[in-house]
């Protein structure tokens, strides 16, 4: 994507990697003699440039920070940062990006119409990587409809289940997703070790909670198929290892689930 916009923006379009840094400090160093703020400053101000920063959630606040003073000082300057929540600086506008699209559970399920859905196609495309010879069939279709729903369209998910198709076929794939942890390993050995399975990608989104998002979470976890904010303030609030959480909590913590996207809301 950078690349197609290089056009307008001139003076160049960056991608800044902040997956696998772990200091607040974005990992950035100080030249002798000046700091690194005044440096970027002085390189970004008047040139008409894209900042692009990827991951940005366990870095937040120092992301904001840096994000907030960067755009004051320099009007030319466009950043697009991906995040689990959002910066919450002024001026920013949120776009959520929704899991793929997957098949409707009692949808049709031909080959052509399967074709179009986005989770099967990230699908076929990387059980090619694995198997080359991979196909989608009418007798393996519905299996395949099946991993998608079950997965919810995530990528990962998706992908690692594909990773599976050089010694499983789709159906034994399908039917083993009741322990979705167990089956989906596997992963690059040159990602992330949070991107390597999902049972690690879980445990990383779980441990940047609070206490009192975390306890929240488990007990929100006895719903099956969602929930109304009565009920989940009803459950919610309790004495737990992380505290006691009052009634009136239980809607602020709600709402930093789904800031971080732990928690989707839908509308009445």
């Amino acid at each position: 994507m950078g690349q197609e916009l290089l056009a307008d923006y001139p003076q160049g379009v960056w991608l800044i990697e902040l997956a696998p840094v772990a200091d607040p400090a974005l990992g950035l160093r100080e030249e002798s003699g000046r700091s690194l703020v005044t440096t970027l400053l002085d390189y970004l101000r008047g040139r008409k440039t894209l900042l692009l920063l990827d991951n940005c959630e366990h870095v937040i606040a120092a992301c904001a920070q840096l994000v907030e003073l960067l755009l004051r000082a320099c009007p030319d300057l466009t950043i697009l940062a991906s995040s689990r929540e959002q910066l919450g600086i002024a001026g920013e506008t949120a776009f959520r990006v929704p899991s793929l699209s997957i098949p409707e559970l009692h949808q049709s399920r031909s080959l052509e119409t399967l074709a179009h859905y986005e989770a099967v196609q990230l699908f076929v495309d990387r059980a090619r990587l694995a198997l080359p010879e991979f196909a989608v069939t009418s007798k393996n279709a519905n299996a395949l409809a099946q991993i998608c729903q079950r997965l919810d369209g995530i990528p990962l998910a998706i992908e690692l289940a594909a990773a599976r198709v050089n010694v499983l076929g789709i159906e034994q794939i399908a039917a083993r997703l009741g322990n979705a942890f167990r089956l989906l390993t596997g992963g690059s050995r040159t990602a992330l070790p949070r991107q390597q399975t999902l049972r690690a990608l879980m445990d990383w989104s779980y441990n940047l909670l609070s206490d009192a998002e975390r306890a929240l979470l488990r007990r929100l976890s006895v719903f099956a198929g969602g929930w109304t904010l009565e009920a989940a303030e009803a459950i919610g609030a309790d004495e737990d290892v992380a505290g006691l959480i009052q009634p009136d909590d239980v809607l602020d913590l709600l709402t930093q689930l789904v800031n971080k996207s732990l928690v989707s809301a839908e509308g009445a």
